[in-house]
């Protein structure tokens, strides 16, 4: 997790001071080099996975974990960013849909709060994206995206690369997995 440094809220703006990172975010990544391979993505998505259970036991849920928002710093070090959308696990006030909505969960895409699953939903379609190039679930406009979820239309891991092991392609599907998958 980038290290934060302070924070300040001063005439309704708020603002966090924050470490400098010398690298590349991952959609950057893909951008330039193309998808990554199996061990590449695995091992990143060990190290998203450390950050995230971190927050999640300080009771705070990300909402907005995506390949623009991870970046690979020199020398390798795997940092996720960008904390404006993050809340409590427990927070009382009503659901705001908040994050990028082909990252989003359909439960927050129809409007529900975000929940540590949420973010797990999250890491499964970055990986999927850092293994393919794409999305599992693609759309225009939030409508479409809406309605590809409802109508559990999505990409499969193994349709898109069926070169990946077993065993890594089952931890993505599982993540990206509707209830009734």
């Amino acid at each position: 997790v980038v290290i934060v440094y302070g924070a300040e809220h001063d005439s309704g703006q708020s603002g966090l001071w924050m470490e400098l990172i010398d690298g590349e975010t991952l959609a950057d990544a893909v951008t330039a080099r193309g998808p990554m391979s199996a061990r590449e993505a695995a091992g990143i998505g060990i190290d998203v996975c450390r950050a995230v259970s971190a927050l999640h036991a300080h009771g705070l849920v990300h909402r907005d974990i995506k390949a623009a928002n991870v970046m690979r710093e020199v020398g390798g070090r795997i940092v996720l960013m960008d904390f404006s959308g993050a809340h409590g696990i427990d927070d009382a006030q009503p659901p705001t849909r908040q994050g990028t909505p082909i990252y989003m969960a359909p439960e927050q895409l129809a409007g529900e709060r975000a929940t540590p699953a949420s973010d797990i939903y999250a890491i499964g379609v970055l990986l999927f994206f850092l293994l393919t190039g794409r999305h599992p679930v693609e759309g225009e406009t939030l409508a479409d995206l809406e309605a590809a979820h409802q109508q559990h239309r999505r990409v499969r891991l193994l349709d898109a690369r069926p070169d990946l092991p077993e065993a890594l392609v089952r931890v993505v599907e599982r993540a990206i997995a509707a209830p009734q998958d």
